[in-house]
């Protein structure tokens, strides 16, 4: 009975962490899932050029990712603690970095968007729309790497439900405005409602940066001091970057390998990129409660392992791992139940709506394995600080396998794409065993708080 008992109290722990984080992710993904419809019924060369643009700021969300990672293990253990002053000063440091890296996005679309787009598009047209596109959704760049890092640093201290709203409203409004001018200022316009797209996605940053320091005004979040921001200390900054530096080096290797994926699909046909555009939106939309659990199970975990109880710590960890596959298989069902309806609303059609079909059948099966490596590497492992292992598992699985054979199979072999994108989907797979083995070993189970503050 306590047994059961215990495991109730986990559940509704973890569920009033977890749904608020969920609705968040859901949310972010409706509005991706949203943009590229509204794209799609402008012309398949505008669904494709942002689709390929928005590479790059993918590649910048990788930056934030490792760094509001290190934030985020750090922050979930002293929060444990109930160490306030700390972590005004974790989330000085993570501000800094976040800052100075956004510097150098920003620069580099505003004078150079064309000379990024050739990295992953040979054709013209597509090069001078996603460069377009790429000007336009600059400045946003500026405003994320502020409101990414609060963001962290709220869910580390419980303050999920917050961050949910703030992300919420940002991304309504996005929304709102992206509608306004795919159908009321440019409709059919390509160049124009790029241009607006992006246009709407700064104004919107700018509004989640705004609520988001008023959020920490009413004690919703925690205040950095400047001199938090310019010098750290130096035991402190060490411990960040200890946490910080395999996540964002797995980032990195993660993200630098799935643009080259991007870069090999853009390169096999534009058909090819429409098809998977739709079909990677739809699947990051069934996927948002595995990605949810994940993160809440790192907070609880983290919190747990702050408070020195490494018992309860390595229980949470193995329902997380129950949990992560189950609902995995779950999203991949409720993501083959949208073929059809996606269809009724996009122009998709011929070879893109058939190449369509089997990559929604392909990332049906995926969820599985993201939903459990997700959950593991990125959440279990990361709340004790075991950051490396991510690193070596993707440097291994998608460097040493995927692209080689994806390469050899679009370029070389000359396979049909959806053979070529079976191939290049099969990562999480190749993880999964290594993960499982990983888990059951305990070297998460780590305390990384000090008494020194």
């Amino acid at each position: 009975m306590s047994a059961r008992n215990d495991r109730n109290e986990f559940i509704k722990a973890l569920w009033k962490l977890m749904l608020p984080i969920v609705v968040q992710n859901l949310i972010s993904a409706v509005v991706n899932t949203a943009d590229v419809l509204m794209l799609s019924s402008v012309s398949e060369s505008a669904l494709s050029a942002s689709s390929l643009a928005g590479q790059v700021t993918f590649t910048l969300t990788l930056f934030y990712s490792g760094i509001s990672a290190g934030a985020s293990i750090l922050t979930a253990q002293y929060w444990g603690r109930r160490d306030t002053g700390t972590i005004g000063k974790i989330q000085g440091i993570a501000l800094r970095d976040s800052c100075l890296i956004s510097l150098i996005f920003f620069a580099a679309t505003l004078c150079a968007p064309r000379v990024l787009m050739k990295i992953f598009a040979n054709d013209n047209s597509l090069i001078d729309l996603g460069g377009v596109y790429l000007q336009w959704v600059s400045p946003s760049y500026l405003m994320m790497g502020v409101s990414q890092m609060l963001l962290a640093v709220m869910k580390s201290i419980g303050q999920t439900k917050r961050s949910a709203q703030i992300t919420a409203s940002c991304l309504l409004c996005n929304i709102l405005l992206n509608a306004a001018v795919i159908y009321l200022l440019f409709p059919g316009n390509e160049t124009g409602a790029l241009s607006g797209v992006a246009a709407a996605t700064s104004a919107a940053r700018a509004l989640e940066v705004l609520l988001c320091f008023a959020a920490i005004r009413r004690g919703e979040g925690v205040r950095s001091t400047l001199q938090s921001c310019i010098a750290a200390e130096a035991w402190l900054a060490k411990d960040f970057w200890k946490c910080a530096l395999p996540v964002q080096a797995n980032y990195l290797v993660w993200g630098g390998a799935t643009a080259a994926i991007a870069g090999i699909l853009g390169h096999i046909g534009t058909q090819v990129v429409a098809a998977n555009s739709l079909a990677s939106a739809l699947r990051n939309l069934v996927i948002v409660g595995c990605s949810g659990l994940g993160t809440a199970g790192s907070i609880m975990i983290g919190n747990t392992l702050g408070n020195n109880d490494l018992d309860g710590a390595r229980l949470m960890g193995s329902r997380i791992f129950s949990g992560s596959l189950l609902l995995g298989a779950v999203s991949g069902l409720l993501l083959l139940t949208l073929y059809r309806p996606c269809l009724a609303v996009t122009r998709l059609d011929g070879d893109a709506a058939w190449l369509f079909g089997r990559m929604l059948a392909v990332n049906a099966v995926y969820c599985i394995g993201k939903s459990f490596n997700s959950s593991m590497v990125g959440g279990v492992f990361c709340a004790g600080g075991d950051t490396r292992f991510g690193l070596i598992c993707d440097t291994a699985a998608m460097w040493g396998v995927i692209l080689p054979l994806g390469l050899l199979s679009a370029f070389v072999w000359k396979w049909p794409p959806i053979a070529v994108y079976i191939v290049l989907c099969m990562d999480e797979f190749i993880k999964l065993p290594f993960v499982m083995a990983r888990f059951r070993r305990y070297k998460w189970l780590k305390n990384l708080t000090r008494s020194r503050s």
